[in-house]
C-alpha cells in the first residue's frame, strides 16, 4: 500500500495518473534516495533520535539496497508509487520499528528534492565529461 493512501479503494484512473510512467524515472533515483537517507540517518543519530545500533542497521540496509539495485535485484514493486515508498517499506519489513524511524523529521518534498539534486549532480558530471571529450575531439580535428 502507498504511504499516502488512506482509502485502499482508490479509483484506478487516479492511481495510474499518480504513479504512471514516473516509476521508470524513480528507478533511477533509488541510489540517490538511499544516499540522502544515509545522511539523514547520521543526523538522526547525532540528535539522539537513533542509537548507534539503529544507525548501523539502517546504514547497512540502505547500502544493501544500493547494491541490490545495482544488480537489478531491487525494484519498485507494483502498488508502491515511487522509490521513496519502496525503500521505506523495505526498511520497515527488514528492520521493523527501526525502519520506520527513517521518516522522522523528514518531509516528503525535502526527500524528493534531495534525491533529485543528487541525481542531477551526477548527470551533470557525465555531461561535463562528454563535453570535454567533444572539445578535445574538435581540437584534434582542427589541428589536422
Amino acid at each position: 500500500m502507498k504511504l499516502w493512501q488512506k482509502n485502499p479503494k482508490l479509483i484506478k484512473e487516479v492511481e495510474e495518473f499518480l504513479s504512471g510512467e514516473d516509476i521508470l524515472f524513480d528507478e533511477k533515483l533509488i541510489k540517490y534516495d538511499c544516499l540522502a537517507s544515509m545522511a539523514h540517518v547520521k543526523m538522526l543519530h547525532k540528535i539522539n533520535v537513533l542509537d548507534s545500533s539503529e544507525k548501523q542497521q539502517l546504514l547497512e540496509e540502505l547500502q544493501n539496497i544500493i547494491e541490490m539495485h545495482g544488480q537489478g535485484l531491487f525494484k519498485i514493486k507494483p502498488g508502491e508509487e515511487d522509490c521513496h515508498t519502496t525503500i521505506e517499506n523495505h526498511l520497515t519489513r527488514k528492520l521493523g520499528k527501526v525502519g520506520k524511524k527513517i521518516h522522522t523529521a523528514r518531509s516528503r518534498n525535502d526527500q524528493v528534492l534531495t534525491a533529485l539534486r543528487l541525481f542531477y549532480k551526477d548527470e551533470l558530471q557525465i555531461c561535463k565529461k562528454q563535453i570535454m571529450e567533444l572539445i578535445n575531439a574538435l581540437k584534434n580535428f582542427v589541428a589536422k
